[in-house]
């Protein structure tokens, strides 16, 4: 009779499974760690950055950080798979086992082939999936177009067979050198030499240089079969170099004769006559560093051949696209190597156990660990420094560092960090060869919520180093597991904690700097506010002739007028040639100030680019336009952009006079071809030129009414914005005109008058234009009830909802980015709320007890607070946190420079209404 045990026997017995079955088993349970780690890790990393995106959008829009991740992870995983499979059957001592099965060697090397490839072929399916649903969440859709390329450089199918390449790379590293970091560095060689050795065969196969050669999707059928062609001949060609390592590996008694010599010796330290130079027996300390640098001396080496290659071919052939790249990959793996390395050589053989077992002390053991790669690691950061401060001020820009000095900063704690977050994993890792593909991952999965932190807060990367502190201080901690040989969650548990403890102390310290920074709030001031009457905006008004707003214009300016008075002669003139350019030092030492009005967004909307009409028919169209404009009295209307109303008033001239070898409109070839004069010289070579100045004429005019009539509007709109775009935007154009046409009447150094018409006529536009400027108890009645009425639209509005397609009473305060994740946040909200209570009391309290100088400390504090308050993370470029201040007009800022600029023309005016006779006497 049957027995309950006979179900389980029969199966096993009838089927018994074959000897290649057991190796494909076995070869499966090794590399299952790898397996499983490549799946949860790329899981997690797509989740988070999913998580980032979806939180913050302005983080990554362009989704670039998946297609890195989807190329990124499967070839990490084909670059562990060969040291995995064959450097853990070395460590454990099997391969030799394996010689007394029935099985013969292409067995073993076609099961491990067989494995591996499935292995890498799950790691593709995984990324891909987690690729695809990441690009449908965030997207919303499938975008084949999008996805055909990777990063602009690789079609898929191409990318896919760079990873069976790298596949088989690593399996012939893997059967030259036993030692698997020995067999992952020169897989770096191999995959490289292949690399160029296909291209240059595909440059001969289409007949183009490689660097330019077709992709695979881009070529022809004909191109397509060489390919497959050449393609298989380099699988025959590598399939037999692996069948060759793989006999002479894999077949007879041992392979003792083919260890290489990185692994040539295991024993943890051994005499040498080094010692007899210390005529005893050696110190501790000295026994271990010696014992560490044997150790790591291959990766060492490995690292300071990368970096002075790197900076011999920077040298010789300065930093080109190429160089940039391979540093981009290889900077961040070689901090992450060492790293790992620090602790593998004692991990390996259960090495460790001889300190636990002899009572070595943890400190003594984690400090000579460390010296040999922290060094090492150092030497990175100063010979690489022109390419890590690059990469560093490129990636930190968005965070803060603007400076070079910064720069520096950032990229040496962000290496400080990979080669923590290396010795980190290299202790809690279960099997130590798999600490080297696993940091990679461990380093990502830090690194994408520690970016968003500050992505979301620019400005406080000096948090990294914190993180740093706490990083290092988890590598002293794990130290004493790492000497009793656990490898349990009791390590790599307390690892993950620290890990989340370090971004918890940025989080804490972050979240504390912000409540602290917090101005108090300011009750009495806000109600006293609150209760000031503003006269409401009627129907009848809008109708009005008054009542017709100018739109906001396409030109963001930013004023800045720099004293001379501290300043020689020589300097001074330096200081004007870039409004001046053909002044000289008599003619500087008489001159108080120096305007520089900066556009941000220069031809915006409306360019001075008209390439279809010839030069009559451009004249004719500036003409029509201005004198549409002059025309239409009091009411404001827009033909003419702001945009020209600058290139008119202020560019002009300055471009004029700096090409003042060249006659007529010749200066207008100094603007770069992007704006449409260039052309314009070659096609009338010889022809005479017209003049500008009477456009600039017309242009100061229409500038100037603008600015008078948006002043006079601003009394009853109360519209901060339109006075800023408008009225303050033209009265700094006017101002650098009008100084351009005082320049060229002798003005500034009170000589006499030029003669000629063009220059009469030029002198009756400057006392026109002088007269339309507003007053000084306008420009400050208007300000003021500007910036009011806008405050007290701000606090009677309320903060949107979650999403910013939610339509309301929204807060709304000038270009603030209100609808930014950032201000979900109730605290952000109260620190807006508080931090622009101060900025408007402040600027208030200015208008109202008279202006600050241009460099009082006072301003600066100012202009920085309103920097703050207006700065937009979604478009750094064109914001004022793009800056370390807020310029005017842009932002509601206000000196005492700029009244007094006024006045100065005002008095050149009055000079210039004397009789001829006077102004010659004088």
């Amino acid at each position: 009779m049957a027995t309950s045990l006979d179900a389980f026997a029969y199966p096993a017995v009838s089927r018994p499974r074959s000897a290649f079955q057991h190796l494909v088993w076995k070869d499966f349970r090794m590399l299952q760690p790898l397996m499983l780690a490549g799946v949860i890790g790329t899981a997690a990393l797509f989740f988070l950055a999913v998580l980032r995106a979806a939180i913050d959008p302005v983080s990554d829009p362009s989704l670039t950080t998946l297609s890195v991740l989807w190329v990124l992870l499967p070839n990490l995983v084909a670059l562990g798979i060969p040291p995995i499979s064959l450097g853990t059957e070395n460590e454990e001592r099997t391969l030799d086992w394996l010689r007394t099965l029935p099985v013969t060697w292409w067995q073993v090397l076609l099961s491990k082939l067989l494995v591996g490839f499935a292995a890498w072929v799950l790691a593709v399916l995984t990324a891909s999936a987690c690729f695809a649903l990441s690009w449908l969440v965030l997207r919303g859709g499938w975008d084949w177009s999008a996805i055909g390329r990777i990063s602009g450089s690789e079609s898929i199918v191409e990318l896919m067979i760079y990873g069976v390449g790298l596949l088989i790379c690593g399996w012939i590293a893997a059967l030259i050198v036993r030692n698997p970091v020995g067999s992952v560095m020169l897989v770096i060689p191999l995959i490289l030499g292949v690399t160029l050795l296909w291209n240059f065969s595909i440059a001969g196969l289409v007949s183009t240089h490689f660097h330019y050669g077709v992709t695979f999707l881009e070529a022809t059928a004909a191109q397509r079969v060489s390919m497959f062609c050449l393609a298989a001949v380099f699988l025959a060609a590598l399939g037999a170099v692996i069948a060759g390592l793989a006999r002479h590996r894999l077949a007879g008694a041992s392979d003792h004769r083919w260890q290489a010599p990185a692994a040539a010796s295991t024993s943890a330290w051994q005499p040498s006559v080094v010692q007899v130079a210390w005529h005893a027996r050696p110190r501790p300390f000295r026994a271990l560093l010696w014992q560490q640098v044997r150790q790591t001396r291959f990766v060492v080496v490995a690292a300071i051949l990368f970096a002075v290659f790197m900076w011999i071919v920077t040298w010789v052939n300065g930093i080109h696209e190429v160089q940039g790249a391979l540093v981009a990959l290889g900077w961040p793996a070689a901090h992450l190597m060492l790293g790992v390395a620090t602790f593998h050589g004692d991990r390996r053989d259960m090495r460790q156990g001889f300190f636990a077992d002899r009572g070595w002390s943890p400190n003594l053991v984690w400090l000579t660990r460390l010296i040999p790669t922290a060094l090492t690691s150092l030497f990175l950061m100063v010979v690489l420094f022109p390419f890590a401060a690059g990469l560093g001020l490129y990636r930190g820009s968005q965070y803060g560092t603007n400076g070079l000095v910064q720069a520096f900063g950032f990229s040496v704690v962000v290496q400080a960090l990979l080669f923590l977050l290396g010795v980190l994993t290299g202790q809690w890792g279960r099997r130590p060869s798999l600490a080297f593909f696993g940091a990679p991952v461990v380093a990502s999965l830090w690194m994408i919520p520690a970016w968003g932190l500050l992505a979301f807060y620019g400005g406080y990367t000096g948090l990294l180093w914190l993180a740093a502190g706490v990083l290092l201080f988890a590598t002293w901690r794990l130290t004493p597991f790492v000497m009793e040989g656990v490898s349990s969650v009791a390590v790599w548990g307390r690892g993950l904690a620290y890990c989340l403890l370090a971004l918890g102390v940025m989080c804490l310290c972050l979240f504390i700097h912000r409540w602290w920074t917090t101005p108090a709030g300011m009750p009495e001031w806000r109600a006293k506010m609150l209760a000031i009457v503003q006269e409401p905006v009627t129907p009848e008004l809008m109708e009005s002739p008054m009542g017709v707003m100018l739109t906001r214009q396409s030109l963001d300016l930013n004023g800045e007028v720099y004293p001379l008075d501290q300043y020689d002669a020589q300097l001074k003139k330096h200081m004007l040639v870039n409004e001046f350019p053909t002044i000289d030092s008599v003619e500087a030492s008489m001159i108080q100030y120096t305007v520089r009005l900066q556009p941000s967004r220069y031809w915006a909307r409306q360019p001075l680019n008209y390439t279809h009409e010839d030069r009559d028919a451009r004249f004719r169209n500036l003409d029509r336009r201005m004198e549409q404009e002059l025309g239409a009295g009091n009411k404001l209307s827009i033909p003419l952009s702001q945009s020209e109303l600058y290139s008119l008033c202020v560019d002009t001239p300055v471009t004029a006079k700096a090409n003042a070898g060249v006659t007529g409109w010749n200066g207008w070839n100094g603007w770069n071809g992007w704006n449409g004069w260039n052309g314009w010289n070659e096609q009338y070579v010889g022809v005479p030129q017209p003049d500008w100045r009477p456009l600039r004429r017309k242009a100061l005019e229409v500038a100037a009414k603008r600015a008078s009539v948006s002043r006079e509007l601003s009394l009853v709109f109360s519209s901060l914005g339109e006075s800023l775009d408008n009225a303050e935007s033209n009265e700094w154009i006017v101002i650098a005109g009008l100084r351009q046409i005082a320049y060229d009447q002798n003005l500034f150094t009170g000589q006499a008058l030029p003669q000629g018409e063009e220059h009469q006529l030029d002198r009756e536009t400057f006392i026109r234009v002088v007269d339309q400027l507003a007053s000084e108890e306008l420009r400050r009645e208007s300000r003021q009830r500007c910036l009011v009425a806008e405050w007290q639209r701000f606090r009677t509005g309320e903060w949107s909802g979650w999403f910013d397609e939610e339509w309301g009473n929204e807060k709304s305060f000038l270009d603030a980015p209100l609808s930014d994740p950032l201000y979900r946040l109730g605290m952000e909200q109260k620190r807006f709320e508080r931090l622009l209570d101060l900025a408007v009391r402040n600027t208030l309290d200015q208008l109202e007890s008279g202006l600050p100088e241009w460099d009082d400390p006072e301003l600066t504090e100012q202009r920085l607070l309103w920097g703050e308050l207006l700065k937009d993370r979604r478009n750094p470029e064109s914001s004022l946190g793009h800056q370390e201040v807020a310029s005017p007009p842009r932002a509601p800022v206000f000196y005492r420079e700029q009244e007094l600029l006024i006045d100065e023309l005002r008095q050149m005016a009055d000079r210039l209404r004397e009789p001829p006779e006077m102004i010659e006497a004088t």
